[in-house]
């Protein structure tokens, strides 16, 4: 098992591998005997490539796509609505490639219209929920943009059409795959709401309310709820305009999954030791050092006691600094720190920058959807889940697959959290990294990989 270093480094050197290769290079290599070469390419891509080389039409690629768990073409996205038309009309790769540039000559002044100043407040938050939903007594009802777009595709009969096409839906267009974007917005409008409505219950009853404000954090209001208000709606309306903290919907999804999210199979095994050499047999010594110096460089020369009592040390000193780290606190300054690198997730996928991958947005989506919801219509359950990832064009929960079915479990179990917090503990003393250790360093913009492919 590889360290958190080297494993980060190996999916960059992926990615950096990926980018420097056009489309031409990625369909020469894929349709060679090389297997090692086609692995670095991302499925999904080599997919799309092999769908030229073999003409498939649009229905063979998306059965082919969805059959290997992958994503079907998007309709919403400028570079993939060209290849749905390309698909549809079994154009080579060549003449779509030309098809691609021509539009994005067309449009490539676009910018999103949404959050385009450097905080997003939660009135902006709750508008774009709002302008990208049907409203039905008061429920919100997901547009079918994306099936709409993809019809008028599939209607258009010359070239001519599908470039006016493009040309009148440019608005409609993003870089990334919207839905899911809404998803997770609509999904946080929910979350904002209750942990609000907590709030104002316990500051009614006097119980509870310092916990409550903690747990309200995910908007920088602390210092606003230190003035006086006159009513419940007041505060509501006064909280609208305060500022998301992306920092801190990390850490609360942080928390909701592992307290210990940070802390590796092995640090798990010598707590079940409880730090003691004297439980241990030599060839346990002897294994637990072995798998701690494959993390740590220069402690080779250690023997093996003294490289598990290094580490229990270490382990001790970052429990003392997580506790600081996973204080629902605003005050608490090492936390924004801690969890930059998530706090860039979340920015970007709110801003609309970074794509949501299928993992991510599940992920999210069950912590937002917690089974504490007083709402209970709002709970995720299976069968929302599911509609949600068809919605996105994402492949259903599938029982074949180690993480659905782990997503599934979790679903239908009567104690969700006690199932989570023994799955991560599985995880770990099988020397396993569980599915969410390295989630968002793998956040990528789909579209920007698309353009490297031709450009």
């Amino acid at each position: 098992m590889k360290g958190k270093s080297d494993m980060a480094s190996i999916f960059e050197k992926m990615i950096q591998d990926f980018i420097r290769k056009d489309m031409a290079q990625l369909l020469e290599e894929c349709m060679k005997p090389d297997v090692k070469k086609a692995k670095k390419i991302p499925l999904r891509y080599r997919l799309i490539a092999i769908g030229f080389v073999s003409h498939m039409t649009l229905d063979e690629l998306d059965s082919k796509l969805k059959e290997n768990g992958c994503e079907q073409l998007y309709a919403r996205n400028q570079v993939e609505a060209t290849l749905i038309y390309a698909f549809l009309k079994g154009f080579s790769y060549e003449e779509w490639l030309n098809l691609e540039r021509i539009c994005r000559e067309m449009n490539d002044d676009r910018t999103d219209m949404w959050f385009n100043s450097s905080t997003v407040t939660y009135r902006e938050l709750r508008e774009y929920v709002r302008q990208n939903s049907d409203i039905t007594e008061e429920e919100l009802q997901t547009q079918k943009v994306t099936r709409k777009l993809r019809r008028q595709i599939e209607k258009s009969t010359t070239e001519e059409d599908f470039l006016k096409f493009m040309e009148d839906n440019r608005e409609d267009f993003c870089v990334v795959r919207e839905k899911a974007r809404y998803y997770f917005c609509k999904y946080l409008c929910y979350y904002i709401e209750e942990k609000t409505e907590a709030y104002l219950a316990a500051r009614k009853s006097g119980f509870g309310q310092e916990q409550t404000l903690a747990e309200l954090n995910v908007l920088k209001c602390v210092e606003l709820l230190r003035k006086k208000f006159k009513d419940d709606q007041e505060i509501r309306e006064a909280l609208l305009d305060c500022a998301i903290s992306f920092g801190n919907i990390y850490d609360a999804f942080n928390y909701f999954y592992f307290e210990y999210v940070s802390t590796d199979w092995m640090e798990i095994l010598m707590d079940g030791y409880q730090g003691s050499l004297s439980r241990m047999s030599e060839k346990e010594i002897e294994f637990l050092a072995h798998a701690i110096r494959s993390y740590e460089d220069g402690w080779d020369e250690l023997s093996d006691e003294e490289v598990i009592q290094r580490k229990v040390q270490e382990i001790e000193e970052q429990e003392c600094l997580k506790d600081s780290q996973y204080a629902r606190e605003e005050s608490k300054r090492q936390t924004y720190q801690k969890n930059r690198s998530g706090e860039k997730s979340v920015r970007s996928y709110i801003k609309g920058v970074t794509d949501l991958d299928r993992t991510t947005l599940i992920c999210y989506l069950l912590f937002m959807g917690q089974e504490s919801l007083e709402n209970k219509e709002r709970v995720m359950t299976r069968e929302r889940l599911d509609q949600i990832l068809l919605e996105c064009g994402y492949a259903m929960l599938r029982d074949g697959d180690d993480f659905d079915r782990f997503v599934i479990q979790y679903l239908e179990v009567d104690d969700r959290m006690g199932f989570l917090m023994e799955s991560v503990a599985d995880a770990a003393r099988s020397e396993k990294n569980f599915y969410l250790y390295h989630m968002y360093q793998g956040a990528v913009s789909e579209n920007k990989k698309l353009r490297t492919l031709i450009d």
